[in-house]
């Protein structure tokens, strides 16, 4: 009986030696993945397209810096704004994940999207401004900030159909002027209005302002702006007061008028003309 009883015990042991679970259950699942990737052009300068070239893996995730998060082993993209943006991508293999980064460099922006300057004019949908209310909104000199004529606060009041005047920009380049109804007849530096205007200096209803200078009131026009300048389009458009002209006082509606650009926030704006003899500088507020 000792004899078997050995045999067994022996036979025990030889199951449990040659039988390691832990041995059993390892599965080899290879390294993680080396990460790589091409970024392509588009049909216009904005569009890019992401292709993961990475060998062997099956879950791909994007993160475009400042234009959001994405996933894919391909994926085509716009991005409107010029600059340098950082392109990351993490994707995940048998072995685990791996990360790869470029720099996507974007030369101009996009013509018909929201730039940082329309955003600030537009909100990308549609923002109006008004006159500043406040002394010196209408600003005219030798320099910027030297004043030979600056309105005062009570100009504000005094010139009420002024002031309530809406100039509205839209995000797809439209430019608005609402009179409100009403408009202010202004003088020159001698006091002088055009004669044919038939009004006299100070505000007057839209209707009565003869045709030839009806392009100065209520009109719907366009707009392009840059960092620096910003150009309205349109017979009789402006902004501020109608006779300023790119680079001179004017009689008559122009087709179009540009203005230099002193600031801009998304709540205050600055724009200058130097009219050859001196510089009026205008500054508006907006809420919207």
């Amino acid at each position: 009986m000792k004899s078997i009883k050995y045999i067994y015990l022996a036979l025990l042991a030889l199951i449990f030696v040659g039988c390691d679970p832990e041995e059993d259950d390892k599965i080899d699942l290879g390294s993680a993945p080396i990460a790589s990737f091409d970024i392509s052009s588009g049909d216009t300068p904005n569009d890019f397209t992401l292709i993961n070239t990475s060998p062997e893996t099956f879950l791909t995730q994007w993160s475009v810096e400042g234009n959001g998060n994405f996933s894919g082993d391909i994926v085509e993209l716009s991005i409107p704004r010029r600059g340098e943006y950082v392109v990351e991508m993490t994707t995940l293999g048998a072995g685990g994940s791996a990360t790869a980064r470029q720099t996507l460099i974007v030369e101009e922006d996009d013509p018909d999207a929201c730039t940082p300057t329309v955003e600030l004019l537009s909100g990308c949908d549609r923002k109006v401004w008004k006159l500043a209310p406040e002394a010196a909104a209408l600003h005219v000199g030798p320099s910027l900030f030297e004043t030979w004529w600056a309105n005062s606060d009570s100009d504000v009041t005094g010139r009420d159909c002024q002031w309530n005047d809406e100039y509205i920009f839209t995000g797809d380049g439209q430019y608005i002027f609402d009179t409100k109804g009403d408009m202010y007849a202004d003088s020159d530096a001698n006091g002088s209005i055009p004669a044919d205007l038939g009004l006299g200096v100070g505000c007057h209803p839209t209707s009565s302002w003869p045709e030839q200078y009806a392009a100065w009131t209520d009109g719907t026009h366009s707009y392009t702006a840059s960092e620096t300048q910003l150009t309205l389009s349109g017979l009789g458009a402006y902004m501020g007061l109608y006779k300023v002209g790119s680079t001179a006082e004017v009689t008559t509606p122009q087709s179009a008028v540009t203005y230099n650009i002193e600031s801009l926030t998304e709540d205050r704006m600055v724009l200058w003309v130097n009219f050859g003899q001196g510089i009026w500088r205008f500054t508006f507020t907006s809420e919207s």
